[in-house]
């Protein structure tokens, strides 16, 4: 084999903005301050100087990959910084800001060598949209001319593609022998090549994967419409395995001379051997072990979760019926866990809860299944047990090994724990009847002095079970696909026509009657099933958008979302994937967030609504006006509009129509170019308040309740889209 030619250089793996360092030359200070901020707050680097000389000074002292340069400024104008920039051949690209609309200059200025030219005023977006396009293009040039330069030595470009590429290469001959072997190949098996060479491709596949590969391999025909295969690969490390996807091709010697490649289904005479790429997947197959184990898994604890807690519990209510024999289940809760949680910070909540689950482990049998089912709550499964005092004595257990403090950065915290205890089948033969009773026992369990555990019993009684039975009622109706999305049309004051449409979720129960958002919203998000809800709504809204689409509607669509989805690390790309899946514009939706949610979790959610609005997503805050923001936070994050309380238009009526508050918003809104919305409004005084206060936009009974997707179809056809026709 001859040796592999080496690059002078390799493609640069370019990021659109992050850390590039921008110069903005303006005279006007405060234009140039605001700038830095907007640029900062997108990861960007920047420096400001006021004037054309001043300028010219900095390009001598450091290098900026981009100049936001200003045309009129008093001691140089921009167009002779333009002009020294090319004379000096000094590296940086210049993107004109300025407020000159005379069209010639702009010609003249881009002829120069300018990238862009953005007039003032403009918007964030604007700016934001021409700087990712000039970096795009000059990365893009760069990695042009380091290609070509690559290109130039054609045959030394081809062995290190083959020899570095991140997959296993390789040629059998027409018997199945390995004639070719790229580096990657033998790095990832730790075979050498003189020990690969000529060795039969079934020596180095797991046994229980050698049917499959013989297809590709072996067989004269390729298995019908299949183009890879799973397979493991023995390395030489003993019981060392590589998950690889194969792909193999057929190379076929031409009459005429040369070679082609092909997938034809029958092996002529002139086949002489397979060419086959092999990418090895070992990471996503752990990958989706991780994904199986967080589905079935508390992330914090490590503890099976509900799902797999109701897989386990039906089995064993199986198992338990066929034997006839008895099992436990022992409902743990810890006794005022939130004030605990609330006095310590969650850190120290989550670090308790860790211990627990730990020491409980402990206290439990190889057999037993412990698990995790709410935020305090845990299950414990005792199968096989000879009756109930068996049962007992493992609460007692429990207890008592929880009873010492919890000691963390100096603090030292008591917890107690309440056991409710049901045994099968005396206390139910269904899951939903041992957990619901179990929990029966644990609230009864709570109110001793002594004991903290409780055997169910059918005098006991649960002020909980309206909780237990709207999670299992929401439960059911996920699994059932019971959700129905209505939408309460949004009105702009000034035109008459709709501004949007806001997606309100209800539930139809078994008797065909809704139930509203409010009844099972909070038990949703304690139980982290609003994730699943959210899901649905999302889809759901999708669907009808693409179906109005085609109709040649467009209207935005408005969606609620919890702090519990904002605070996932992946719920952006989800967001912008189903979107894309779905085909809908970023643009047709607009995200709302209560503002309670944005002053808490700042940092948890910031990350994840840039990425949303990156991509055209609108952000809205509701509620706003109950809560606490500062409108540093509003004036700095990507967001799009506020949404006032509805209380605060429940206090106008004919009798007070001058209420002081609701126009000092509306002039915050404007202040922050933001979009104004009252919700709540369902009165003539609450509608002719609004229309004195000028430009706004309403929402409210007194426009149109929540109506289903047909219904808004008529609802647009008959007062239009605000921008819809123009």
């Amino acid at each position: 084999m001859m040796d592999i030619g080496h690059f002078k250089k390799a493609p640069n793996n370019h990021s659109t903005t992050e850390n590039t360092k921008i110069l903005i030359v303006d005279d006007d200070l405060a234009m140039a301050k605001s700038l830095q901020g907007v640029l900062s707050l997108n990861g960007m680097s920047t420096h400001s100087v006021a004037g054309g000389y001043a300028a010219i000074e900095e390009l001598k002292k450091n290098h900026y990959e981009l100049t936001l340069l200003d045309l009129n400024m008093p001691d140089m104008d921009g167009e002779k910084v333009l002009e020294h920039i090319n004379k000096n051949n000094i590296e940086t690209s210049v993107i004109i800001v300025s407020g000159e609309s005379e069209i010639k200059k702009a010609i003249t200025v881009l002829k120069n060598g300018a990238k862009d030219f953005i007039r003032k005023p403009y918007s964030t977006d604007e700016l934001l949209f021409s700087i990712r396009n000039v970096l795009e293009k000059i990365h893009l040039e760069q990695d042009n001319k380091e290609m070509v330069e690559m290109l130039e030595e054609s045959e030394a470009l081809h062995r290190f593609i083959v020899h570095n590429s991140p997959d296993l290469l390789y040629m059998l001959d027409r018997n199945g022998y390995f004639v070719f072997v790229n580096r990657n190949t033998i790095k990832l098996l730790g075979y050498s090549r003189k020990e690969i060479i000529g060795k039969h491709y079934q020596e180095i596949i797991h046994p229980n994967d050698l049917d499959r590969a013989n297809l590709f391999f072996n067989d004269k025909k390729f298995p019908k419409n299949t183009k890879s295969q799973e397979i493991r690969l023995r390395c030489k490390t003993k019981g060392a395995l590589l998950h690889v996807e194969i792909r193999a091709i057929n190379i076929e010697k031409k009459i005429s001379g040369g070679y082609k490649l092909g997938r034809s289904n029958i092996r002529k005479e002139n086949f002489i051997g397979t060419y086959g790429v092999a990418r090895d997947v070992s990471e996503r197959k752990k990958a989706e072990e991780i994904i199986r184990f967080q589905h079935n898994h508390d992330l914090l604890t490590g503890l099976p979760n509900r799902s797999l807690l109701n897989d386990h519990l039906s089995s064993l209510i199986s198992h338990s019926s066929k034997n006839g024999t008895q099992f436990a289940l022992l409902f743990i809760d810890i006794n005022r866990f939130k004030l605990i949680n609330d006095s310590y910070g969650q850190n120290i909540g989550d670090e308790l809860l860790r211990n627990l689950a730990e020491t409980l482990r402990r206290c439990t049998r190889e057999e037993d299944i412990l698990s995790r089912l709410g935020s305090d709550e845990f299950i414990l499964l005792l199968p096989d047990i000879d009756s109930a005092d068996d049962a007992i004595a493992a609460a007692n257990k429990i207890t008592n090994e929880t009873a010492l403090p919890f000691k963390k950065d100096g603090h030292e915290i008591h917890i107690t724990l309440s056991v409710g205890i049901a045994v099968y089948p005396d206390h139910g033969e269904t899951r939903e009847e041992l957990i619901k009773n179990a929990d029966t026992a644990v609230c009864s369990a709570k109110t001793k002095t002594r004991s903290r555990h409780c055997l169910y019993s059918k005098k006991l009684k649960n002020k909980h079970s309206h909780t237990v039975f709207v999670e299992n009622f929401v439960r059911e109706a996920i699994k059932r696909d019971r959700f129905l999305v209505l939408y309460q049309p949004q009105m702009d004051l000034t035109s008459g026509k709709i501004h949007a449409a806001e997606a309100l979720v209800r539930i139809i129960s078994p008797e065909k009657t809704l139930i509203p958002p409010g009844k099972f919203i909070d038990i949703a998000e304690e139980t982290s099933l609003i994730i699943d809800i959210g899901e649905i709504v999302l889809k759901k809204v999708c669907q009808d958008i693409h179906s109005w689409n085609n109709k040649g509607l467009q209207v935005q669509v408005c969606i609620n979302i919890s702090a519990v989805e904002l605070a996932m690390d992946n719920f952006a790309e989800y967001v912008i994937e189903t979107l894309h899946d779905y085909k809908v514009n970023p643009k047709e939706i607009e995200l709302e967030i209560t503002e309670n949610i944005l002053v808490q979790n700042l940092n948890r959610t910031l990350a994840n609504i840039v990425k949303l609005t990156d991509t055209g997503i609108k952000i809205a805050i509701d509620d706003f006006g109950t809560g606490y923001s500062s409108l540093s936070y509003l004036n700095h994050l990507p967001l799009n509009t506020l949404k006032l309380d509805r209380s605060f238009m429940q206090k106008i009526t004919t009798e007070n129509m001058h209420d002081t508050i609701i126009p000092a918003i509306i002039n915050v809104s404007k202040g922050l170019q933001l979009d104004f919305i009252a919700e709540g409004v369902e009165t003539p005084a609450q509608h002719q308040y609004l229309l004195d206060q000028g430009s706004c936009i309403a929402q409210g009974f007194y426009y149109s309740k929540p109506i289903e997707k047909n219904q808004l179809i008529n609802f647009i056809n008959k007062y239009g889209v605000k921008g819809g026709d123009e």
